[in-house]
């Protein structure tokens, strides 16, 4: 049967020619360029053979080359002065500006600590941790919000949360400038209730069920560190929703115990009007940017962020600020990649022509603010219009410059007339259209040796542009029509009878040519190609196009009102033409192949299109196997496009973390304890919801990104086990991790693992790595060689599916393995096929003799269960026992703790 590589056509697709074509059609272009730029230069080459230079043209370009190097040097010391110029100016105009920003910044973020200050001497003197009412608070809150600071309109919001789970705060609402009390106390019943005014009998507008201050975001930090800290920037989801920070500082009774966390919210929005209102901002930008590269405050008019539902609580933790790379300031946009080095501090880049001067200053205090002044002047508030009148200046010396030298141009032409008449004849000759113009009828020999060049030159060059046309349609080895060849033959039949057509292409596509050529030589390699080739021309129809398009792939182009019969005989002809052995010189060559058919009629426009089709369908005919064809089928690139957007998308969900570890119990039949439990990895895809394994990870391996994945299972399985031994699970808690293929034969996997027990400090003894019997048999040397210092380690080996692969007898006494799990597919109907039981109680007895635990896979009633321990099965898992899912949602009979009864 006739096959290729799907690959390669696609990159025949997008190259236009192959590799030597290519060569030849530049060295073409190049001969090309070369005999234009000669033809333009006639006039002087002529001068050349006569030994002589032009008067006119040495007298004009000398003065012309001293004119540019006078300007040039001039304009060079100039620009050269003028940039020194330049940095010196911007680097004081930013330095103000830089200190103008960070002192009014610094009055601006100093009220949050003045009012954690005020509340931390309100809440020692009257807090009382056994009071569960904070309506004592309600007033004092709203008085050092409305009266000690009733001109900080950016200080939006003052909160304290109890380490019992208290809350209460005062709300500064920013377009109103109107005030509102939040509360969650023993009165709300555990809700959080949002008032209309300040006092807890105001009608409520908004309620939250079970709210609890202390996992957030501005508590949590604090307190667990006891030390006063800035929250992450975030966009508020008020009715402004604009860019908020929050000062958070612990609180202490009188007695020195922690009794919670204050914190007061700032919004700077009020800051951006100030960098906005700046004397010297000019055209230039000033924004500041915090840790994460968002932006903070800004001079630029940004379209606003994504408006958020008002009755939702802020979510600090996933918020997304605008970046410096999304800006629509284009100077903002163009400095973004420079923030990229956090030691970057002065720089400057070009937009549109300009040069752009930025600083970058820190702004960093000790309570976790670590943000970043950027300024940005552009050159033209530092010049004004000293560069125009420069460009001005420059373009009246140039006309001058360039009047002088017309001047003198026309001056000597008068006395280099007669050499001019030879460099016309020159002329002529280069266009073909050469006839003796010499006055006087002396034909002087200098031009008649150039006449005769050219004639030799001409004769010369079309001859070979013949020759490199012919092998550019061509290929070399077999004669046939190349790629390129293929389609300007449709066009030039084309032109003959416009209404031409093809009724239907061939791909054909050789299976193991490449293992045969490297076996018998490039000679004998381009000799089987033309073996190949005379074997198929004779069952061609007298119009068919033959092309060879690429190394291992033919296209055969079938001519209008080839019928179905002839088609289906022409089939069976090139399938046969491949069943017998080619006798070469040296040796007899077996070769197979795959063929693809299109049979849509075409034409010239259609035959890419066409050629890919058929490349669909010759990888169809390929999985088939030898001497085999398939007619292509719209379904076939429907298939392909959902495969590839598939693999996008799958590709997306490394970046997007979608994948999910879930868990299923592996436990004891002897007693139905939880010991262990099988990672399996699960994709939440955020457009196609949860997907099943069956369908992506095929497609991961395929593509390659199952080494991604499969590091990043290992890595995590391993994460969230170590994690919940350290909180008290039983010790011999053991995870199995399945590893595959193309994972285990790479050359720092066990660096890898190695690193990842280090750490998170997981016990080797705790974690089992499953493979399937294919792993086996890919190199059993190398293999065998890993799994021991695999073992040696510490790690267990699982051979995983057992029965299901290849010879299992005759690789097993060559690898040393730490457990067998029997395939699901035994254990299903084991209780009705005697034959099924039979060979789980061989494998029984075989783990047994090997001294290995055994785990049966996929038991789903008690009945199974009860007969595998009957046979000597030790272990199992299977939806009888419980089904996968996150170590969060396990009950807590399976947490490992050793003291849960037997499973129901």
């Amino acid at each position: 049967m006739i096959s290729c590589t799907l690959v390669h056509d696609r990159k025949m697709a997008r190259r236009p020619r192959s590799c030597w074509a290519q060569r030849l059609a530049d060295d073409v272009l190049l001969r090309s360029e070369i005999l234009k730029k000669l033809r333009h230069a006639l006039g002087l080459e002529n001068l050349k053979l006569r030994g002589r230079v032009s008067l006119q043209f040495a007298v004009t370009a000398t003065f012309i080359i001293m004119l540019a190097l006078t300007l040039g040097s001039i304009i060079s010391l100039q620009m050269r002065n003028q940039s020194k110029m330049l940095k010196d100016l911007s680097s004081k105009v930013i330095s103000a500006e830089v200190a103008a920003v960070r002192s009014d910044l610094n009055v601006f973020l100093r009220a949050p600590a003045l009012a954690n200050r005020m509340v931390a001497v309100l809440m020692r003197e009257q807090y009382s941790p056994l009071d569960k009412d904070l309506s004592q608070f309600e007033v004092p809150f709203a008085h050092i919000l409305g009266e000690v600071f009733p001109d900080q309109k950016q200080l939006s919001l003052i909160s304290f949360g109890s380490v019992h789970g208290e809350y209460i705060a005062i709300s500064r609402e920013i377009l109103t400038n109107q005030f509102s009390l939040l509360l969650k106390d023993r009165r709300t019943n555990g809700y959080l209730n949002f008032y209309k005014g300040l006092q807890s009998s105001d009608p409520i507008l908004n309620q939250f069920a079970n709210y609890d201050p202390r996992p957030r975001p501005w508590y949590a930090p604090v307190g667990k560190s006891k030390k006063p800290s800035w929250t992450a920037a975030y966009q508020d989801y008020d009715a402004v929703q604009g860019i908020t920070v929050s000062f958070s500082s612990p609180l202490y009774d009188g007695a020195a115990h922690f009794i919670g966390v204050v914190a007061s919210d700032i919004k700077l929005d009020n800051f951006d009007d100030y960098l906005r209102a700046s004397p010297n901002l000019g055209h230039g930008a000033i924004y500041i940017v915090g840790e994460n590269n968002e932006l903070i405050s800004h001079s630029t008019h940004e379209d606003p962020l994504p408006r958020m539902p008002l009755l939702k609580l802020p979510n600090q933790e996933s918020a997304k600020l605008l970046k410096p790379k999304d800006s629509s300031n284009l100077m903002v946009k163009n400095s973004a990649p420079l923030l990229l080095k956090k030691d970057v501090k002065d720089f400057e880049f070009n937009l549109n022509g300009e040069r752009i001067y930025g600083r970058v200053s820190p702004v960093v205090d000790g309570n976790g603010l670590n943000w970043r002044i950027v300024v940005l002047i552009p050159e033209r508030d530092l010049l004004g219009t000293l560069k125009k009148d420069m460009l001005i200046t420059f373009i009246i010396v140039l006309i001058i410059g360039l009047f002088a030298a017309l001047v003198a141009w026309k001056t000597i032409a008068s006395i280099t007339k007669p050499i001019l008449l030879a460099a016309q004849t020159a002329r002529l000759l280069a266009k073909q259209e050469w006839q003796p113009t010499i006055a006087g009828g002396l034909q002087l020999k200098e031009t008649k040796l150039l006449a005769n060049a050219f004639d030799e030159m001409s004769n010369a060059l079309s001859c070979s542009f013949d020759q490199l046309n012919y092998r550019i349609r061509h290929d070399h080895i077999t004669g046939l029509l190349s790629r390129e060849g293929l389609l300007e033959e449709m066009l030039e039949l084309v032109k003959k009878s416009p209404d031409m057509k093809w009724d239907a292409l061939f791909l054909i596509g050789l299976d193991n040519y490449r293992s045969i050529h490297d076996s018998i030589g490039y000679e004998q390699g381009e000799e089987l190609l033309c073996a190949i080739v005379n074997n198929l021309k004779p069952y061609l129809p007298e119009k068919a196009l033959f092309a060879r398009v690429a190394e291992t792939e033919f296209v055969v182009c079938l001519p209008i009102d080839f019928n179905q019969t002839s088609l289906d005989h022409l089939i069976n002809s090139f399938q046969g033409s491949f069943s017998q052995s080619f006798n070469l010189q040296y040796d007899e060559v077996l070769i197979t192949a795959s063929l693809g058919v299109v049979c849509t009629p075409f034409n010239h426009d259609d035959l890419i299109e066409n050629m890919r089709n058929a490349s669909m369908a010759l990888s169809k005919a390929k999985e088939k196997g030898p001497i085999s064809y398939e007619v292509f089928q719209g379904s076939m690139a429907e298939q392909s496009a959902k495969k590839i957007h598939l693999i996008a998308e799958l590709n997306a969900a490394i970046e997007k973390n979608e994948f999910r570890i879930y868990f299923q119990p592996v436990v004891s039949l002897n007693d139905s304890q939880v010991i262990g439990a099988e990672a399996l990895v699960r994709w939440q895809s955020g457009q196609r919801g949860l997907v099943a394994p069956g369908v992506f990870i095929p497609l991961a391996e395929e593509s390659g990104l199952i080494l991604q994945i499969g590091n990043w299972v290992l890595r995590e399985s391993c994460r969230q086990i170590a994690e919940r031994l350290g909180n008290g699970w039983a010790s011999n808690f053991d995870v199995h991790v399945n590893v595959s293929v193309r994972q285990l034969i790479q050359s720092d996997f066990y660096q890898n693992l190695e690193n990842i027990l280090l750490e998170y400090h997981l016990p080797p003894h705790n974690l089992t790595l499953e493979i399937t019997e294919s792993i086996l048999i890919e190199d059993s040397n190398v293999i065998a060689t890993l799994i021991g210092r695999i073992r040696n380690l510490g790690v267990s080996i699982a051979i995983d599916d057992f029965g299901t692969g290849y010879s299992s007898m005759s690789y097993l006494h060559q690898f040393a393995f730490d457990c067998l799990k029997i395939d699901q597919s035994f254990v299903s109907r084991f209780l009705d096929n005697h034959k099924s039981e039979a060979i789980i109680s061989a494998i029984i007895r075989l783990a047994a003799g090997f001294d290995v635990p055994l785990v049966a896979e996929g038991v789903e009633t008690a009945e199974q269960a009860k007969r595998l321990y009957e046979l000597g099965c030790q272990r199992a898992q299977g939806y009888h026992f419980g089904r996968p899912a996150p170590l969060e949602e396990w009950p807590q009979a399976w947490c490992g703790t050793g003291k849960a009864g037997p499973l129901a």
